[in-house]
């Protein structure tokens, strides 16, 4: 599989990013592990799964395995192609699930309160996090998707995403690699979307624009310019670590309990289906692939649920 990951794999048309995943996986669960030790020709399905269910019981999440058996069901199809095996032994082979009768497992979508919204960005100031925030919770873009925009992506009260920036770890061979800052395509063709900006949303990236010209003044021809909407304090991308930790800085200042970046793209989500958006209008704007992956969030607050039901007391018996 070593080989195969390589020699093969690595020059297949796979992205950067899509083989250092790859690298990641096999590092990680298949080399070095009791299943990366089983020769290709012994392999069978009761070891496979016995290795998974090792994996569950030592806390890896139900994706990991997935994921882990993706990259494994890859490598054993081309083996089977080649005629090292006979036929796969993953196929018909039942991946462990979780258990939707066990109610003590709750998946909760992190939210921020619009109070905690207002809280969070009047402690920041007029600093560029600010405005990273604000464009994050009033468009529902990724991180990587927002550092990526250029002024010309804003055009006439819309924003258009189709890129995303990633520092991802760029192999030169086997035992050397460094890091890249790439902008890449979206995974589908749904994340390209054209997203409509809020009146609040529009007078804020006035104030970012005079922010930015402000730090070109000050550093001069130092200065590098790539025309983003939200460049580092030199003009180039900003890096995604560093933006993360002024964002853990910026929820302890402000005494808000901590969430991730992500979860301004969740509180966009639920706030508009709360004020009555439909789900399918929130699923294009998210760029996501199906309604379905839209789904999570179409948990209708106690609040909403109770006006919805007031439409019954028009009933007269």
């Amino acid at each position: 599989m070593y080989e195969w990951l390589w020699n093969i794999e690595r020059y297949s048309g796979n992205k950067s990013s899509t083989f250092t995943r790859y690298e990641s996986i096999y590092r990680n669960y298949i080399e070095d592990t009791n299943l990366g030790y089983i020769k290709l020709s012994d392999l069978k399905k009761i070891p496979i799964q016995r290795y998974y269910k090792d994996l569950l019981d030592k806390g890896k999440g139900y994706s990991a395995i997935a994921n882990a058996n993706k990259l494994l069901n890859k490598f054993l199809r081309y083996a089977v192609e080649e005629g090292y095996i006979l036929r796969n032994p993953l196929t018909g082979l039942k991946l462990p699930k979780e258990n939707e009768t066990d109610i003590t497992k709750v998946n909760k979508i992190e939210v921020f309160k619009e109070e905690e919204i207002k809280k969070l960005v009047n402690s920041i100031g007029d600093e560029k996090l600010r405005y990273l925030v604000l464009f994050a919770f009033f468009t529902g873009a990724r991180k990587g998707e927002i550092l990526a925009l250029t002024n010309s992506d804003i055009k006439d009260g819309y924003v258009t995403i189709n890129k995303s920036v990633r520092r991802i770890k760029v192999f030169d061979d086997e035992d050397n690699y460094h890091y890249e800052i790439k902008v890449t395509r979206p995974k589908s063709k749904t994340s390209n979307r054209n997203v409509p900006i809020p009146k609040p949303l529009e007078k804020e990236l006035k104030k970012l624009n005079l922010l930015v010209k402000k730090e070109k003044i000050k550093l001069g021809p130092a200065y590098t310019e790539h025309n983003l909407l939200f460049p580092s304090l030199t003009g180039n991308y900003i890096d995604a670590s560093t933006l993360m930790k002024s964002w853990k800085r910026a929820l302890k200042k402000a005494e808000i309990p901590y969430r991730k970046f992500h979860a301004l793209r969740h509180t966009y989500a639920t706030t508009l289906l709360e004020k009555g958006a439909s789900l399918i209008e929130v699923s294009r704007l998210l760029g996501h692939s199906t309604v379905k992956t839209t789904e999570i969030y179409a948990h209708p607050s106690l609040e909403s649920k109770k006006k919805t039901v007031e439409r019954l007391n028009e009933i007269e018996l």
